[in-house]
């Protein structure tokens, strides 16, 4: 996971990939494909004017640690244990007006704000096709297959997105 994106052997996903829930979206060179939302079909990014995820669960490092410390001393003293997964609204503007899918966040218990802001920014160049969702999977393909890198990494990973190439 880097920021709003998770990456595995079958591609890129907004959030987390479709699961139990039966709901989530994917991220192609193509476009955008829900799952679960019935006959949407994929949104291709020429059509796309703008992504976001505008209640992606975002916190500071001090609350993060801290609703994590709440979630460990609730689970051990039996009163059950964290979120499965906060939901999340992926609102697409497309030439045909504005959709909208849910999807499962994959952070436990929150993004950082940083990662959240980097994440929008960069599904802002996906849309302007100045990006491709390739290179998030080939960044975790090079990484080792690695999905748990602390948020400093993500953050970092996010920012060499952004950063253009050298001449």
């Amino acid at each position: 996971m880097v920021g709003l994106f998770w990456m595995d052997r079958d591609g890129c996903w907004l959030g987390a990939p479709a699961g139990a829930e039966g709901t989530g979206v994917r991220l192609t060179d193509e476009g955008l494909t829900p799952v679960g939302a019935p006959a949407a079909g994929t949104l291709g990014w020429a059509g796309i004017e703008r992504v976001s995820v505008p209640d992606a669960p975002a916190r500071s490092g001090l609350r993060r640690g801290l609703r994590t410390a709440i979630d460990v001393a609730t689970s051990m003293a039996g009163f059950g244990g964290p979120d499965s997964g906060h939901q999340m609204t992926v609102c697409v503007t497309h030439a045909d007006g504005q959709s909208e899918f849910a999807v499962l966040s994959a952070a436990a218990p929150a993004y950082t704000e940083r990662e959240v802001e980097l994440s929008h920014r960069v599904l802002a160049r996906f849309a302007a096709g100045e990006l491709r969702p390739s290179v998030l999977t080939d960044w975790w393909r090079s990484a080792g297959s690695r999905s748990g890198p602390g948020p400093q990494e993500r953050e970092a990973v996010l920012e060499r997105l952004l950063t253009p190439a050298g001449p």
